[in-house]
């Protein structure tokens, strides 16, 4: 039966059991359509074939179906109920019903949304740090119990076939989703890991660490319940789900970093040592396994970006997915470095110091904020002095850049990157901070945003309109910051950025040249 059409017939109420006559909604992933009826989910696979995963053949479907609901009991008790044909009788399609047998469907109970990990995260629960000790003991019990797989070095050789494999399916996503220089880099820092630790992986699984685990361990699998329940867990491909422990822990770290909670990544591990007991090799691997997870999700994103049958607003949302998680690949290969912002007010600054903090982890100080808090203001509060005058005199200015370089010096001494978000309009401020990061032992870069002045002035505007941002930049300073300004050189490191394109794209360019180390020239 064609896919479309089985689709439409389930989302009809009667095409389900029990269903009452209530509402059916549905949701789309690369492989699998979803439907929600009532306190019940139903899982339909669709008939694909990624070389990694062949849903082809009505049978397979059957096979995988079954293994599904096998393999997450071990996870998530009480929540897998069975496997239930989907039958044809003239036009109609029902669940268990009678007639021509056309799919496969995995019945589930429907967990509380409201205890979803990803929901949670969402809505900035308090109670998530204590929950990061919860999850944590539940991981490490999970790994205990899981099966040792010892294969005489097959871990390495998985390892291998799995990397290889990402590279070759994201080839074709090169100018999509994702650009060469990123996945040549990508490449080259996988082989060089994989020569210097091939040992440090054959002994873990000599170890009994390499177990058969979740493998697709992220906050929507995971409902923090009574018992907290984990689901989903790779029924595909039994490669992808039997690796080292760390590389599943590492899924669920990467996700809290994408989600932007790089304090709850620090929470768990540090739980999760607690209750797993001493693992040196976790400090070595969990990078390693992070960036594999990001590329994964990356590409598996990009399958449904590329996707001619699926929704159009799933593509786009995928398309935005994907760029993030491969701009978050590469963020884990950036080095400790000192990063200044510079540049006109309304040039894209601050947007692209967030989202080179999220991609990379590095710590934001903003001069707006800074200013402020020197002069006992709040730090949203907006100030209407003229050019030059007030908090923004030049005594009040050096103030300003003298704290954002103790802050800055203070981040560098913890081995962290750092990101100074200011104009930095004059090379005598610039040149302070340059001889910090010299003194770190770390590079120094210039971001110098550019955009049309027509843009500019339009980002201005409708920044004032909405008032909710701490920076003073108006349409009319625009032009007295212009005269003052004094345009960094290729000596002082620095990379022209041109802000007029979509946000994730420049910053995928620009971790691109961070990760090579190279300065100069624009970025566009």
């Amino acid at each position: 039966m064609d896919p479309h059409q089985l689709h439409e017939q389930l989302l009809r109420p009667e095409a389900w059991p029990d269903s009452g006559g209530t509402t059916v909604t549905s949701v789309e992933t690369h492989v699998s359509r979803l439907y929600f009826i009532g306190d019940r989910v139903y899982k339909v696979k669709k008939p694909v074939n990624f070389g990694f995963l062949d849903f082809t053949t009505l049978e397979k479907r059957r096979f995988f179906c079954a293994e599904e609901v096998r393999l997450n009991d071990r996870f998530a008790p009480d929540t897998y109920l069975g496997v239930i044909e989907l039958r044809r009788e003239g036009n109609r399609v029902r669940a268990g019903g009678g007639g021509e047998l056309v799919d496969y469907a995995v019945a589930m109970r429907r967990l509380p949304r409201e205890r979803m990990l990803d929901r949670l995260i969402t809505a900035g629960d308090p109670s998530l740090p204590r929950e990061m000790d919860r999850l944590a003991r539940r991981l490490a019990r999970l790994h205990r119990d899981s099966e040792v797989c010892r294969e005489a070095g097959a871990d390495l050789e998985r390892v291998r076939t799995n990397w290889r494999e990402n590279f070759e399916q994201s080839a074709p996503l090169v100018g999509v989703t994702l650009e060469r220089d990123a996945l040549d880099l990508v490449r080259g820092h996988v082989e060089a890991f994989l020569a210097r630790h091939g040992d440090l992986l054959r002994e873990r699984e000599s170890d009994g660490y390499v177990r058969d685990g979740h493998g697709d361990l992220h906050a929507e699998q995971v409902c923090l319940t009574e018992p907290i329940r984990i689901y989903d867990c790779i029924e595909f491909n039994r490669r992808f789900r039997v690796a080292d422990t760390a590389a599943d822990l590492a899924f669920l770290l990467m996700d809290l970093d994408f989600r932007g909670r790089r304090d709850l990544d620090a929470d768990l591990l540090t739980a999760y040592r607690a209750a797993a007991g001493d693992d040196p090799g976790l400090d070595v691997l969990l990078p390693f396994y992070k960036l594999y997870r990001a590329w994964v999700r990356g590409k598996v994103d990009s399958f449904l970006a590329v996707d001619p049958d699926a929704d159009p607003g799933a593509r786009a949302e995928a398309t935005a997915l994907a760029r993030r998680y491969f701009n978050l690949a590469l963020g884990y290969l950036v080095a400790p470095q000192l990063l200044l912002t510079c540049g006109l007010m309304g040039t894209g600054k601050s947007t692209l110091a967030a989202a080179l903090a999220r991609a990379t982890g590095a710590r934001v100080l903003r001069s707006d904020v800074v200013r402020k808090e020197l002069a006992g203001d709040r730090a949203e509060k907006s100030s209407e002095a003229p050019y030059g005058e007030g908090i923004y005199s030049e005594e009040f200015t050096a103030a300003t850049y003298a704290r954002l370089l103790t802050l800055a010096a203070r981040e560098l001494d913890r081995g962290r990157p750092v990101i100074v978000d200011a104009s930095f309009s004059r090379r005598r401020q610039r040149a302070p901070f340059a001889r910090a990061a010299a003194d770190h032992g770390v590079p120094c870069r210039v971001l110098w945003t550019t955009c049309p002045e027509a843009a500019t002035r339009q980002r201005l505007e409708e920044r004032r309109r909405a008032g909710t941002d701490p920076s003073d930049g108006r349409p009319e300073l625009l032009e007295s910051q212009a005269k003052d300004f004094e345009p960094p050189t290729p000596d002082e490191g620095t990379i022209q950025v041109d802000t007029a394109a979509e946000v994730d794209y420049t910053l995928h360019l620009l971790l691109a040249r961070l990760v090579k180390g190279q300065d100069g020239g624009i970025l566009n």
